[in-house]
């Protein structure tokens, strides 16, 4: 019998997508960074997504103080409407905990989820709570895009320019992973000035992702080792290619498009670090010394 682990996350996500039946108000199911619905306008689409934090996985009590563990949990689900091109509005947040947790420890996880939601313009409204043998955090948020702003994975096309917020590596050293700061004006800027083909926040490492934005638009991405941000706890182009959880976004725009870019957004840097070279899934990393070789995705794994 084959266990979650053989089959691995996206394997796993794969099978579900396969056994799901989506209904006419569906435009996009399963596979982004956040379901797409019809909207009550033409020209509005509803953004629905959930991200969980589970203790032992995403966060240690010991290391990251209950304010941040709150923020994270909603400062993730945040990052995946910015993602889409769209805007947060109303989340629900369920908790699991063991017996013995302080209640001391839930106000101030409360405390970080409001004081994320205050920033980011979202209104919590529910959820549930249960006893579990760790502590676990799962928001689910509900978000709107226009319909012409609309960013998916799986629009990269050959010829396209990659680029990344941000930089990257050294989450978990730096503590970054729990108090990040999700791209969404960085996201609404984007997409005033250029028109984005294809973007997504990178959760799981630059190397993963790029498969899954390359697999969903079924060409080929290749990064530049040279051009890639390393964050300074991050310190070599590995960890920025495999860390994981630096929650910036990828996004693929036209060739045309690539010369306005901008170098920085405000504070945050904008880098130009590759681009989709042909068609057919893979990825590729350009050395430094000039050879081309294949990206493994062996960023973040939960099995």
């Amino acid at each position: 019998m084959r266990t979650v682990r053989e089959v691995g996350e996206f394997g796993l996500i794969e099978r579900m997508r396969r056994r799901v039946r989506t209904a006419p108000s569906v435009v996009v199911g399963i596979g982004d960074d956040a379901a797409v619905l019809r909207g009550p306008g033409a020209g509005q689409r509803l953004l629905f997504a959930s991200d969980m934090v589970v203790e032992g996985v995403h966060f240690l009590r010991r290391r990251v103080p209950a304010r941040w563990i709150g923020w994270k949990a909603l400062a993730c689900n945040v990052s995946d409407i910015a993602a889409m091109g769209g805007v947060p509005h109303w989340a629900v947040v369920s908790l699991g905990l063991p017996r013995a947790t302080p209640v001391r420890f839930v106000d101030e996880l409360y405390a970080g989820l409001a004081r994320c939601a205050r920033r980011y313009g979202v209104a919590l409204v529910g959820g549930d709570t249960v006893r579990a043998p760790q502590v676990v955090v799962d928001v689910a948020i509900l978000g709107t895009a226009e319909r012409r702003r609309l960013t998916l994975r799986r629009g990269a096309r050959v010829g396209d320019q990659l680029f990344v917020t941000g930089r990257l590596g050294g989450s978990y050293r730096s503590g970054r992973h729990a108090r990040f700061l999700p791209r969404l004006a960085e996201a609404q800027a984007l997409l005033r000035r250029v028109r984005v083909h294809a973007m997504m926040d990178l959760s799981d490492g630059l190397a993963s992702d790029l498969w899954q934005m390359s697999r969903a638009s079924r060409v080929t991405l290749r990064v530049e080792a040279a051009r890639i941000p390393v964050a300074r706890a991050g310190r070599t182009v590995y960890h920025a290619l495999m860390d994981g959880e630096d929650f910036e976004l990828l996004f693929a725009v036209g060739a045309r498009e690539a010369a306005r870019m901008p170098r920085r957004i405000g504070r945050c840097p904008v880098t130009r670090v590759g681009a989709a070279v042909r068609r057919g899934a893979g990825v590729e990393l350009l050395r430094r010394d000039g050879r081309i070789a294949p990206l493994l995705p062996r960023g973040f794994r939960h099995f």
